[in-house]
């Protein structure tokens, strides 16, 4: 039988990790929808309806893509970085997997 005495507590330390762990997580999830608002409003301005001709600027950096980044300097938005978006979810990765190899005893 089972009895809480026989339970083993739960380790200060173990339970800090996972917290920050959940954390990163949250950062990495909240960055990410950043991440989509700034390509979206960055992209929508310069290109309209169309802003799905910039998709590939999401994730990487095109010659078109500068050339879009140059051009939109000179509007009131700052041109959108994709090395912001891959930050975040290395961020949210390194949570998870931090998250998933930390024990909860």
């Amino acid at each position: 039988m089972n009895s809480p005495e026989d339970a083993s507590p739960v380790s200060p330390f173990s339970v800090w990790i996972r917290r920050i762990s959940m954390f990163l997580m949250s950062i990495g999830a909240t960055g990410f929808v950043a991440a989509v608002a700034w390509w979206f409003m960055f992209f929508e301005q310069m290109l309209g309806i169309d802003v799905k001709a910039a998709s590939e600027c999401f994730y990487r950096t095109t010659m078109e893509c500068q050339a879009g980044n140059f051009v939109g300097s000179f509007m009131e938005k700052s041109p959108y970085e994709p090395m912001f978006m891959w930050v975040v979810v290395a961020v949210a990765i390194i949570g998870f997997l931090v998250y998933i190899f930390t024990s909860e005893s």
